[in-house]
């Protein structure tokens, strides 16, 4: 089922939650909803839920207005932070319940109901605990417990609200994949509020990114990591290498990347640490600077250099293979050359980006 979301605002006294929201969501489509805490992603899956009204705006569910539709009669499964599971219960009861307290009309048979419950924790691989309570069980199990129970009513959309956020790294990471991997057998439509990052770019076939109640970029991951729209998408997703400066030529009749951008114009440039070369060797072009080593961690597969720039102002980061870093040798102190294969500039205010190919200088 498809989610239209249309110009929806909703303010709390003076804060805004949200300002002018619109964004689709297609069809079986995993959209992931990611910004820092109190950019309204939360907000919006409430309101997609039917537990918050918007103050302006509508929410379409596969093409029919529902803004004023209870979450009941929506057909959206939710699945919280931190798993609000009947404690008294076993686990094939909480799975259950939502099929239990179904009218006369609308609820399964006893048996229907059985084999669902059996079905659901098959698909979750917890069918040896459904008569286990909620406490004998660990947090990523307790968590797929709660997906169970969201899918038992069969939902035309499933709302994630930070589902794993309250797990440790190795549980968040195992149990995203097997989401991915439950969604693409189920087809369900799927929002997935997180402030996860790499989380957001691993499982979602698209990313919206919200700041301060508004929408900065909505894209695939791939696009959404390569060709951030602002520089606050920039500096959120991922490491970033920050310089500032005016631009020494008029690029607007230059062919290069894209944009426009004026000589002596005040511009801020964006490199990330695996797009800095580093060299003991000056380029032939000659355009590169000088960085000192001030620190390296060279846990892990990627070896990386915290480098000091003079006039740069902060330390600059850059990453290189772990054979080739073997190769150079590199001890804190030593003096090496950077420069960037390619740099993104916004001007001042971020309005207008520019794309500068290899051979850009700092």
């Amino acid at each position: 089922m498809s989610i239209q979301v249309e110009h929806i605002s909703k303010q709390y006294g003076s804060f805004t939650a949200l300002a002018d929201v619109s964004l689709t969501i297609g069809n079986g489509e995993l959209l992931a909803l990611l910004g820092p805490s109190g950019s309204g992603k939360t907000t919006l899956l409430r309101i997609i839920a039917g537990l918050e009204s918007p103050d302006e705006g509508s929410i379409l569910l596969h093409g029919e207005e529902s803004t004023q539709h209870s979450a009941s009669r929506r057909g959206i499964g939710f699945v919280f932070q931190h798993y609000a599971l009947f404690r008294h219960m076993t686990i094939s009861e909480n799975v259950a319940f939502g099929l239990r307290v179904q009218s006369r009309q609308t609820r399964p048979s006893r048996r229907d109901i059985r084999e669902r419950v059996l079905e659901l924790l098959r698909l979750v691989q917890l069918d040896s605990y459904a008569k286990m309570y909620p406490e004998q069980l660990s947090g990523g199990q307790r968590q797929r417990v709660a997906l169970a129970r969201a899918l038992a009513t069969k939902p035309r959309v499933l709302l994630l609200d930070e589902p794993f956020s309250a797990l440790d790294a190795k549980v968040r990471k195992e149990l995203r994949e097997w989401m991915r991997s439950i969604h693409d057998e189920l087809g369900v439509t799927t929002v997935l509020v997180t402030h996860d990052q790499e989380e957001a770019l691993e499982v979602a076939d698209r990313v919206a990114i919200l700041n301060r109640g508004r929408l900065e970029q909505i894209g695939t991951p791939q696009t959404i990591y390569d060709n951030p729209a602002s520089p606050f998408v920039y500096n959120f997703l991922g490491n970033v290498n920050l310089f500032h400066g005016r631009l020494l030529a008029d690029l607007s009749s230059q062919g290069r990347g894209g944009g426009e951008g004026e000589a002596n114009q005040a511009a801020v440039g964006f490199v990330r640490p695996h797009e800095l070369e580093v060299s003991r060797d000056l380029p032939r072009d000659g355009k590169a600077v000088v960085a000192s080593i001030v620190r390296i961690h060279s846990a892990g597969p990627q070896v990386r250099l915290e480098l000091s720039i003079a006039g740069n102002g902060r330390p600059v980061t850059a990453e290189l293979g772990r054979k080739r870093f073997e190769e150079m040798a590199l001890v804190p102190g030593d003096n090496i050359f950077v420069w960037p294969q390619s740099i993104r500039l916004f001007d001042d205010d971020g309005a207008r980006a520019l794309l500068l190919d290899q051979g850009a200088g700092i």
